[in-house]
């Protein structure tokens, strides 16, 4: 059976008391929700945990909603992260997908744009401490999070009873989309905020599908990833001796010429073509499906590298497999940063011209092989001492 939605509300408590008293009674008593707050005899907690794993821990479990308030006081800090507990749940929503609404003390948010220009300024009288400065603009200019000024409760209950009427009527129209059928299967593997993008099409929804996508492909391969990096030997291994090195050596090179050729191929051709002529819809089922092939291709990069570095060579080649190893570090390095930083310059742009301004972006990325002079000192000492030329 169905339960009502939970709304976790994040906020300071001592300073804001009166307003998460207000919001609780609102939230229960006036929408029929579910009020997840840690001063409440029904906020469910793990004995397990400490105070700040539990808050974190009901926002990846159990809420649908955040709702986050922002006042003047930073609040309680983790030691582990050296971040505020209200930032911590806030990272947490973020990464479930789940909607945010955020709201700022009006008083706090008119003293921001001093504090751009001036931010070693004493602003005390405003704030306990400038990192709550930094958080808004955390909030409002990397995570791009619309933000409401308030000054009492009512401020935030009148905002969240139209947005969440506005949620509301968003659930009904992506149901009467599933009805007859349901989703296509190319959305089964889609992040919540891929699904979202396919779903309403937004301004640049092509740009916007294709980079969350490609992301969501990189942090799906995160534990991977670390694993090339740690240096990591946890496949069998592989004996090449030293008459087929030669040979072996100039196959994996070739491997991995085909897996920069597929690549280069998928971002100048493929995606192009997915995102439509100017003027016409792109190909959702192409955008997600190019995304999905550049995943294939980091998969196949990171196995390519764990299969050499996992080799043992013969004398005297041992050296050139471990140079040869590395020459997907910059690869790597590209995949990891290419699709975040290209969809922050997109989303930046699209809201530029929200305002009518309009600004040229340029999405580059360069393929290099790393550790390549390494490589070549290791390979021709090797076949000095080989007897080869």
């Amino acid at each position: 059976m169905s339960s009502p939605p939970n709304v976790m509300v994040s906020s300071t408590f001592y300073d804001l008391r009166q307003i998460r008293t207000d919001l609780a009674h609102f939230i229960a008593d006036e929408l029929g929700y579910i009020p997840l707050l840690s001063e409440l005899p029904s906020f469910p907690i793990d004995p397990d945990l400490d105070t700040i794993e539990n808050c974190r821990a009901r926002v990846e479990k159990d809420a649908n909603v955040f709702v986050l308030i922002v006042g003047g006081r930073y609040g309680s800090i983790d030691d582990k992260t050296d971040k505020s507990i209200t930032n911590l749940e806030f990272l947490s929503a973020r990464q479930k997908g789940i909607p945010i609404y955020a709201f700022v003390e009006k008083s706090v948010l008119a003293v921001v744009p001093t504090w751009k220009n001036n931010r070693t300024a004493d602003f005390s009288a405003t704030v306990d401490t400038r990192r709550v400065f930094e958080f808004i603009e955390y909030v409002r200019s990397q995570e791009r999070v619309w933000t409401f000024p308030f000054e009492t409760a009512q401020d935030i209950v009148g905002t969240l009873r139209r947005q969440l009427a506005y949620l509301f009527s968003d659930s009904l129209k992506t149901r009467l989309r599933l009805n007859g059928g349901g989703l296509p299967s190319y959305f089964d593997a889609l992040s919540p905020k891929a699904l979202r993008i396919a779903l309403e099409k937004p301004k640049g929804w092509e740009y916007r599908l294709f980079l969350q996508s490609f992301l969501d492909e990189v942090e799906r391969h995160s534990d991977s990833i670390l694993e090339y990096k740690s240096g990591l030997t946890l496949d069998p291994a592989e004996y090449v001796i030293a008459m087929s090195a030669g040979d072996w050596i100039l196959t994996r090179m070739h491997e991995l010429q085909a897996f920069v050729a597929s690549a280069n191929k998928l971002l100048n051709t493929y995606a192009q073509e997915s995102f439509g002529k100017p003027g016409e819809a792109g190909d959702l089922q192409r955008i997600i499906w190019v995304s999905r092939m550049l995943g294939s291709v980091l998969d196949g990069m990171l196995r390519w590298a764990k299969r050499i570095r996992c080799a043992r060579l013969d004398t005297p080649f041992e050296r050139v497999g471990a140079e040869l190893s590395l020459f997907v570090d910059n690869l790597i390095g590209q995949f990891q940063t290419f699709p975040r930083e290209s969809l922050s310059k997109v989303e930046a742009s699209l809201s530029l011209a929200e305002s009518g301004q309009t600004q040229q972006v340029e999405l580059t990325m360069v393929f290099t092989l790393a550790n390549l002079e390494a490589f070549q000192t290791a390979l021709a000492a090797a076949s000095a001492r080989a007897g080869l030329k």
